[in-house]
């Protein structure tokens, strides 16, 4: 799998190995008390092992054997649990775990997604997050890059999550490692 081959050639700029302030931020001022999370497309694990140091119950899932195998290893290393899957993220189960989740996060997963990728996505997370809780995207703005528009525009997120979803906040910026238009969308499960 090619995600398999980045992670095993060590050619992973996302994987920075440290927790975005937004999550942190999210984290503390939405969930004083913790809740259950669910890391999309969580790569190395970074963030679950952050949110289970802070008593979340999180689930991460991922489509590379290589980066869950690492996630693994680093959770044990930092003495956390947490459930970590191979799995595809646009075919999320119904049911993730016995509960929904309260807060959902996702950092550069869903816009690498095909158009039928993210609908599937969307539909998914839908069923796995509570009334009320968080949805935490980061994705790169639109761009054409060989000949093909890749990234994802605002009117995107809220169209394809207006079945479940409100989007309460959308910051924008440029991501500090490829200098690219990217932006932070917050959204509230309805």
């Amino acid at each position: 799998m090619l995600w398999d081959v980045f992670y095993w050639l060590k050619r992973t700029p996302w994987d920075t190995g440290l927790t975005p302030p937004e999550v942190r931020d999210v984290a503390a001022r939405r969930f004083p008390k913790a809740g259950r999370a669910l890391d999309i497309g969580c790569g190395t694990g970074t963030n679950v092992v952050y949110l289970a140091q802070r008593d979340f119950s999180v689930t991460g899932i991922d489509v590379s054997r290589r980066a869950i195998a690492v996630a693994r290893r680093r959770a044990k290393e930092a003495g956390v649990t947490c459930d970590l899957r191979v799995g595809d993220v646009t075919r999320l189960p119904q049911a993730l775990a016995a509960e929904p989740f309260d807060f959902a996060l996702d950092i550069g997963c869903f816009h690498t997604l095909s158009a039928e990728g993210r609908r599937r996505y969307a539909a998914g997370l839908c069923r796995n997050v509570t009334r009320g809780g968080i949805y935490l995207l980061y994705a790169f703005c639109p761009r054409e890059t060989t000949g093909r528009t890749a990234g994802v525009s605002a009117d995107e997120v809220g169209s394809l999550f207006a079945d479940g979803f409100l989007v309460r906040a959308v910051k924008t910026g440029q991501d500090t490692g490829s200098g690219r238009a990217s932006a932070w969308y917050t959204l509230e499960r309805v």
